[in-house]
């Protein structure tokens, strides 16, 4: 049985930038970012997201080419940062997943560790931000690799999460919606879901299963 739940951060607990622009038409970054990246159309593809995808570029690559994008249609800075705050400020509790709350509360009870594997939590919020998204503070550790000076899918990353969740990476199941990602930890033989965010009812389920958990809302009516 699967000692540990590894949850990638931005897209399986917190909403996408992709999914926040929904309700900002008008907005340069309605204009970059709606239907773009995961929720890109056969009729609007996004290229650079594609390339993301197939291990071509990276994922700071992709971000560094919408933040200039970003800028040359009318917002701040060229800069990631400033391009990924203007949507997640305030924090508020809106902004992660009802069913990312559900697992990692489901999974707690189980007595499963809980961990983070993120490569840009600290490269695009602040630690006040951090600290008033309540889930972080449920985790049993954070690893992030803006702070590590190692990226996923290196697996320096997925060895320093191992080391301090204290399991083995046969005893994990990671769910990140990076296909390259989840390429890395296969190839260290980590039980990988990619989260599809227009489809992450079948992502969660898929991990709770893997975890030996009921289906989301079972233990709690």
């Amino acid at each position: 049985m699967s000692a540990a739940l590894v949850l990638d951060f931005g897209g399986p607990v917190l909403l996408t930038p992709f999914e926040l622009v929904a309700d900002q038409p008008g907005t340069p970054a309605y204009e970059l970012l709606h239907q773009r990246g995961p929720l890109a159309t056969a009729e609007q593809p996004d290229q650079v997201w594609e390339d993301l995808q197939a291990g071509r570029i990276t994922e700071r690559a992709y971000w560094d080419a919408r933040a200039e994008q970003w800028h040359e249609s009318g917002g701040e800075e060229p800069d990631i940062r400033a391009m990924i705050a203007h949507l997640y400020d305030p924090p508020r509790p809106e902004l992660v997943r009802e069913h990312a709350r559900a697992l990692v509360r489901d999974a707690r009870e189980a007595g499963r560790r809980i961990g983070i594997l993120t490569n840009d939590l600290r490269a695009f919020h602040s630690e006040e931000w951090i600290e008033r998204i309540e889930i972080v503070g449920d985790m049993d550790v954070v690893v992030d690799g803006s702070v590590e000076g190692h990226l996923k899918p290196d697996p320096r990353l997925y060895e320093l999460l191992a080391e301090r969740l204290g399991v083995s990476y046969a005893e994990m199941v990671f769910l990140d919606d990076q296909r390259t990602n989840i390429r890395g930890a296969e190839a260290l033989g980590i039980a990988s879901v990619w989260f599809d965010v227009t489809d992450p009812d079948t992502s969660y389920a898929e991990v709770r299963q893997l975890l030996g958990l009921p289906p989301d809302g079972a233990q709690h009516g």
